[in-house]
């Protein structure tokens, strides 16, 4: 069992609407995230996803730049997801169906960096466009998961 967390790219400051919600990558943003396409073309192309992404603006647009080289058994857009906090986005990892070993969600900060740093135990940061691979040798879902649980794999923190 395998979870896989990445923050979206750099995201424009404003949105033309004023909403948060609506911000879009940035062209460094677009970039970052095509280094995070990369490695997961190199790594994990042989792997299938269950993919959760936030219903956000740049969430999505990170979502399109490195969806030609996933591998997708289920695909969900969720409000749920925007902005959540550690405790939402535990209570979404142990509650959620995913018919995968390999769970990919794509979300924001605090939340997601929070997140990773209770699986793993240690303080974590995802940049924009941070990813990170967590397996759980000793879970066999995500319901099983805790505090320190998890071992982080592989990170690719393409902040440039």
């Amino acid at each position: 069992m395998r979870l896989y967390l990445l923050r979206h790219g750099d995201a424009e400051k404003e949105s033309k609407a004023g909403k948060d919600f609506d911000r879009g990558l940035t062209e460094l943003g677009r970039k970052q995230v095509e280094r995070v396409k990369n490695r997961l073309e190199n790594d994990y192309s042989d792997r299938e996803f269950t993919v959760f992404c936030s219903a956000a603006q740049r969430t999505r647009e990170t979502w399109q730049i490195i969806a030609p080289v996933v591998e997708v058994e289920e695909l969900e857009f969720l409000d749920d997801l925007y902005l959540a906090e550690r405790t939402q986005l535990l209570n979404f990892i142990w509650n959620v169906n995913h018919p995968t070993e390999d769970v990919l969600i794509i979300g924001h900060n605090k939340g997601i960096s929070d997140l990773a740093s209770y699986l793993l135990d240690e303080r974590i940061m995802l940049p924009t466009s941070g990813f990170l691979v967590i397996d759980f040798p000793n879970c066999h879902e995500l319901t099983e998961t805790s505090l320190g649980c998890g071992a982080k794999l592989s990170k690719c923190f393409p902040v440039e």
